[in-house]
């Protein structure tokens, strides 16, 4: 399946910034994961430990690696 690279841009004009902060970190993952195999998909709990992460990120209970750098000025 394939997507239009305009209908994502769409997705991220509408994120607000904390989200693009959290859609841009899991873009990123996603790139260094990605393996050509067509049976390389993310599991469940893959999945539900990128929403738990999502939620953590929202609430304040963690920070982004982009916070993180700046704090520490790396």
């Amino acid at each position: 399946m394939s997507v239009p690279n305009d209908e994502l841009e769409q997705i991220l004009d509408h994120l607000n910034d904390k989200n693009k902060v959290v859609a841009k970190s899991f873009l990123s993952w996603l790139l260094e994961k990605q393996i050509d195999e067509e049976d390389d998909y993310l599991t469940p709990e893959d999945i539900q430990a990128i929403e738990q992460g999502q939620l953590d990120l929202q609430s304040g209970r963690t920070k982004s690696l982009e916070d993180l750098q700046r704090e520490l000025e790396i």
